[in-house]
């Protein structure tokens, strides 16, 4: 049984207006005191200051129009008759508090409401008092702008905004009723429509009672009643105090449905009582609301309180309702009683009338607490077994909080877990990435909504509790509210997964909370349980290894450095794929499947990548700065573990750096091949390259990018992370883009992992100076920096050659000069592309080629042979092209000669 997510805000204790019409909204911290304020200027304004009346009951005197006019557009924005409820419902109280002549206390009670009649209407209430009409309607539009922000009330604001902004041909000086029908006939449909009020009593009581029926029978479908629509509507009369059924009501409902109104009223009135009617509908109310109606219940309520206030004040505007025509506080009392968070706690009955299985083993059973034994396929976790053991045998609610790195089993213990404990339902899985972004009221209303489902009924899982509790928006809040629903809910069996070290970094923001919680901490796999890994893997696959196979295998994997997400349990089956697929290749077909030492790799290359990176390096075009530069790293690199060797004190030097150039460049490909240098170094422990640019960083929203940039950085580990156009994350012109919240966590992450990563960031010259200057320890993380030249025309004919090469194809005599023409001519400004524009000349010259040999096989078999040919089917002779011509690119296979050359790098750029 669960409330809506959208009315979950109405079990917390939030600043909450909560207009029926619209929903629960938070109120955002300081919205109004600034509306307030805003109010005050206006008041104060030159233009109203003189502007004041002595009438006033509510206001001091003597009161300012302006304020006067407000304190009736607050009663008439929610709506005429309508609930306006919530801890902060106050609207008059809280915005007009210095105003007020006699203000009373504020409620923060979320069962608090009212029903104001609002009896404002445009362009004018109490500004009419004003000498200048055209400076009273001017004022007036201004008393709605100045109400900015309040968004249960925002469509209706600016639908009269807009009837200002378009008013009527008339006499603004005429009497206030006829200047008011002036303005309500002119309203548009799409103005009435958000203010119904507009249409005038009768027309506005329509609306009202369609809404009414709607609801009605809404609930009447979840909640059967005993009763027609007919008698429904006469008690409602009866309850509101109405002595006779309303001539308006022929206009709204219909003429017959009118007459058997009149006739059944004297009869119901006979013997109604207000008391007994209230209870039968609230205790019909609560049966809907746990039929699952609650947003039904809420129409009927707002419709029932409208339908009153607007026939107490016919033939005038909506009366102001009492409390006692509608049970909407007994409502609002019930929907907390049966949904808010309650204490639980144990029956002894539960405990001393349970039947415990026959067991040969008594103390055993006993110990255990009614629970079953745990048999758990955990591998190498001791800590974490022992945990599960003791948790299951004991008869209190679970709370574990497992830490450990990625791939050593905490998901698998925790579905344990959630199976050991047979609570009828499956558990309950949340991620951090649930929370990232939200509001705080959506956030705990969530949090809140999950741990009511789950207390006492199924196991709450919450995976990367402590990304959630660090989230540097909302994370310290949530982190106390999770707190305070351990203790609301004593029968909430939860488990917390978090990486190495969570518990701590969960400490740091709130100390009390891990102490709610049994820690158990999984660690990397030794190679024995590696082995065992291997071993399961091999079975899953059908197949079997001899001792020395998964001895050697768990060596081989205690052995092989994580690349990305492939790390730990991950690595047994990538190498149990290998291995078992080199056993497949050599075993006949019905024989068993054995994996033996001999197909144990000496090395497992997670990164794939094979072949000596300095050679690579070494064959490069071009490049020689950069290559000397790299040298230097590698000497360095090399010295120092000299040095260490020889027992001298090293330091290990910052490897962050800056790849300074133009497109094509080859910054890349050069951040490619030295994270697979530092590989063989032993600087890195995979040496894989991790490509990002400004959308992998910043997030869309707040709280996002921190989450995003780590988990980015998390997967270079081991590696080099290679950020690209970095300088972007410095340059947007949004006000509150989060490029610098990036750029914050990746200088943190760049500290804490320096000893297994290195980050690259690359982009123009000049742009990479800004950015480096955009943060004071950007400059300083990074102390080597690389520039990478253009290339020279000769150099790109080269990569030309190569590339060509590479695809299988051969130049022809002449081709290189047609190119190094070409290359002459072409602007060489930030935008030119060098490599990369070499790779898009080739693509088009082989697409050309592809088409002048197609063509020329084509017009062979057109105009006959010229030479030798096959014959082809019906015998047509067909002319096969060589190889060579296959595979030769010729000069008038590049692409053609522009008269601007700029056209030519703008197609193919």
């Amino acid at each position: 049984m669960r409330l809506p997510e959208h009315l979950d805000l109405l079990l917390t204790d939030e600043p909450v207006l909560d207009v029926y019409s619209y929903g629960p909204w938070r109120v955002p911290d300081g919205l109004f005191d600034e509306i307030a304020t805003r109010i005050d200027g206006l008041a104060a304004d030159p233009r109203a200051v003189e502007l004041t009346t002595d009438e006033h009951k509510l206001l001091t005197l003597p009161a300012s129009l302006v304020t006067a006019e407000i304190f009736g557009m607050l009663a008439f924005l929610p709506g005429g008759g309508a609930i306006k409820a919530g801890s902060w419902s106050q609207l008059p109280e809280r915005l007009l508090h210095r105003h007020l002549v006699n203000p009373g206390p504020l409620s923060t009670r979320m069962t608090r409401w009212d029903a104001p009649g609002g009896r404002w209407r445009p362009p004018v209430d109490w500004l009419i008092e004003a000498p200048d009409r055209e400076l009273a309607i001017e004022l007036a539009r201004d008393c709605l702008s100045v109400l900015e922000g309040i968004e249960p009330l925002e469509e209706r604001r600016k639908a009269l905004l807009r009837l200002y902004d378009d008013p009527p041909a008339c006499d603004v000086n005429l009497p206030k009723m006829e200047l008011r029908e002036h303005w309500h006939t002119h309203a548009g449909d799409d103005i009435v429509t958000a203010v119904p009020e507009l249409l005038g009593p009768v027309g506005y009581l329509e609306w009202v009672c369609a809404g009414l029926l709607a609801s009605y029978e809404r609930l009447s479908e979840a909640a059967p009643r005993d009763e027609s629509i007919e008698v429904h509507l006469i008690q409602l009369l009866l309850q509101g105090s109405m002595e006779e059924v309303p001539a308006e009501l022929a206009v709204a409902l219909g003429e017959d449905r009118y007459r058997e109104l009149q006739q059944r009223f004297p009869v119901e009135r006979r013997g109604f009582k207000a008391g007994a009617w209230q209870e039968r509908t609230r205790a019909w109310l609560v049966r809907a609301l746990v039929a699952g109606a609650a947003d039904a219940c809420r129409g009927w309520l707002d419709m029932a309180m409208r339908f009153i206030a607007v026939v107490q004040g016919l033939p005038g505007d909506p009366w102001f309702p009492k409390s006692e025509w509608i049970p909407v506080g007994q409502f609002q009392t019930d929907l907390r009683r049966l949904y808010a968070p309650r204490r639980r706690v144990v029956n002894p009955l539960t405990e001393t009338l349970r039947s415990l299985p026959a067991e040969a083993d008594g103390a055993a059973a006993g110990a255990a607490g009614g629970r079953p034994e745990m048999a758990t396929s955990l591998v190498g976790q001791p800590e974490v077994s022992a945990a599960l053991d003791e948790l299951t045998r004991g008869s209190e609610p679970v709370r574990l909080l497992l830490c450990g790195p990625d791939g050593t089993g905490k998901r698998d213990a925790a579905q344990e877990l959630g199976k050991a404990l047979a609570l009828g339902r499956d558990p309950h899985w949340i991620t951090e990435n649930l929370f990232a972004g939200q509001r705080l009221s959506d956030a705990v209303a969530r949090l809140h909504a999950d741990a009511r489902d789950c207390a006492g009924e199924r196991l709450l899982i919450i995976e990367g509790l402590d990304g959630i509790v660090t989230d540097p928006g909302n994370g310290e809040a949530l982190a106390a509210e999770l707190h305070r629903l351990l203790a609301v809910h004593p029968d909430l069996n939860l488990v917390a997964l978090c990486d190495a070290g969570g518990e701590d970094r969960i400490r740091d923001i709130n100390p009390v909370l891990p102490q709610r919680f049994r820690i158990a901490r999984t660690r990397p796999f030794t190679a024995a349980g590696h082995a065992e890994l291997f071993r399961r893997a091999l079975e899953a696959r059908g197949a079997r290894g001899t001792r020395p196979a998964v001895e050697a295998a768990g060596a081989l994997l205690a052995a092989t450095p994580p690349v990305q997400t492939l790390r730990n349990a991950r690595l047994a089956p990538h190498l149990a794929d290998l291995t078992v697929a080199a056993a497949r290749a050599r075993t006949a077909p019905g024989e068993e499947l054995v994996v033996r030492k001999q197909d144990i790799p000496d090395t497992l290359d997670t990164a794939q990548a094979p072949g000596n990176p300095l050679a690579e390096l070494r064959d490069l075009t071009g490049l020689d700065t950069v290559k000397h530069e790299i040298a230097l790293l590698v000497a360095g690199t090399h010295a120092a573990r000299l040095r260490s060797e020889n027992g001298l004190q090293i330091t290990p030097p910052t490897r962050h750096m800056v790849f300074t150039g133009n497109p094509g460049t080859g910054k890349t490909m050069v951040a490619r091949l030295l994270g697979r240098i530092y590989k063989r170094l032993g600087v890195l422990s995979s040496g894989h390259l991790v490509e990002a640019s400004r959308a992998h960083l910043v997030g869309e929203y707040i709280g996002q990018t921190a989450p995003r940039t780590r988990r980015l950085v998390e997967r270079a580990i081991g590696g080099v992370l290679f950020i690209d156009e970095a300088y972007t994350l410095t340059q947007s012109p949004l006000k509150g883009d989060y490029g610098h919240e990036a750029i914050a966590e990746l200088v943190k992450l760049m500290e804490d992992h320096r000893d297994d990563l290195v980050v690259i960031v690359a982009g123009y010259q000049q742009e990479m100076a800004e950015f480096l200057s955009a943060n004071p320890g950007l400059d300083s993380r990074f102390p080597k920096q690389i520039h990478f030249p253009d290339y020279t025309d000769d150099e790109l004919i080269t990569v030309f050659g190569q590339l060509a090469a590479a695809d299988g194809f051969e130049l022809a005599p002449g081709t290189a000069d047609v190119l190094r023409t070409m290359l002459r001519r072409a602007p060489r400004g930030p935008s030119f592309g060098n490599g990369r524009l070499m790779r898009n000349m080739l693509d088009v010259a082989v697409a050309n080629q592809a088409d002048r040999v197609a063509s020329a096989a084509v017009s062979f078999r057109k105009d006959g042979p010229a030479g030798k040919g096959a014959a082809g089917k019906d015998g047509e002779p067909v002319r096969t092209p060589s190889r060579k011509e296959l595979v030769t690119l010729t000069a008038d296979d590049l692409p053609p000669l522009l008269d601007h050359p700029e056209e030519f790098f703008g197609l193919y750029l």
